[in-house]
């Protein structure tokens, strides 16, 4: 279990894996799959064998469910984090850009006071 939390959460929990099968076939196809394993896996148990069956596959569902709703939310979180350091980085792009054509301002200024000076001069 520890071995879980020593990848960077970001990749760990990433919401597109590399490869997957169920981004090969369509959210129809993959309702027909699971629709005919269940046809498949019904079709030689007893009541209660499936009653069993069943119960258990929900428990394992749900335990999914909160694995997946939890995994979101560590990936909102992350986002939520990168989203606020590239606001910050803006922010302090835009500052320094401020501070820069300020800057140019004065020395423009200057610049048209020494011109003004010389051509007194001439």
């Amino acid at each position: 279990m520890a071995e879980l939390f020593k990848e960077d959460p970001a990749e760990q929990f990433k919401e597109v894996p590399s490869e997957s099968i169920f981004y090969e076939i369509t959210p129809e196809e993959s309702s027909i799959l699971f629709y005919f394993l269940g046809l498949v896996i019904s079709e030689k148990l007893t009541i209660d064998e499936l009653n069993l069956l069943a119960n258990g596959l929900f428990e394992t569902a749900q335990v999914m469910f909160i694995i997946a709703s939890h995994r979101q939310m560590l990936n909102d979180a992350l986002q939520a984090q990168l989203d606020k350091k590239d606001e910050e980085a803006a922010a302090a792009s835009a500052e320094s850009m401020k501070r820069e054509v300020t800057e140019l301002k004065q020395q423009i200024r200057k610049l048209q006071k020494q011109i003004d000076e010389l051509k007194l001069y001439k």
